[in-house]
């Protein structure tokens, strides 16, 4: 009697080669998953520096255009017409505070912008991921 194309011995896959591969993955994600784990705040605060760096590189901008710091983030999505009567955009949208997806906190300090977000637990004050990052670093104190 022929072999049909579907009763070939050689298609498909062993019980034993599927317990292989799957005990293999079982492994794999031992290792993995734990060093994945609790990540996602530390993703956080990278987010937050890197967009205070954005954030501060276009204020800078903003005072070359201008002679002064913005009043304000939105002042940097719609900014006024510089001295040439040109207008420039700085920003397209304002970036979110990770933990909350609410804009970032903005204040003049020293006459200087400073950007700040008030961390996981969205008080004042607090440690480790609890707290404040400011974009000057005068609150960082160089934790994380």
């Amino acid at each position: 009697m022929k072999n049909s194309k579907w009763n070939r011995p050689e298609d498909g896959f062993t019980l034993i080669e599927l317990i292989v591969v799957i005990a293999i993955i079982g492994i794999l994600a031992t290792f993995v998953v734990p060093n994945v784990m609790g990540r996602t705040d530390q993703a956080k605060v990278a987010k937050v520096k890197q967009d205070f760096k954005a954030l501060d590189t276009q204020c800078k901008m903003f005072r070359t255009d201008h002679g002064r710091y913005p009043d304000s983030i939105d002042e940097l999505i719609n900014p006024p017409a510089d001295f040439n009567g040109f207008t420039h955009t700085y920003l397209d949208t304002e970036p979110l505070d990770p933990w909350t997806n609410e804009v970032y906190f903005f204040e003049i300090i020293d006459g200087r912008p400073v950007f700040i977000s008030l961390g996981e637990d969205m008080t004042e004050g607090g440690e480790g991921y609890a707290q404040d990052l400011y974009s000057d670093d005068s609150n960082n104190q160089g934790r994380y």
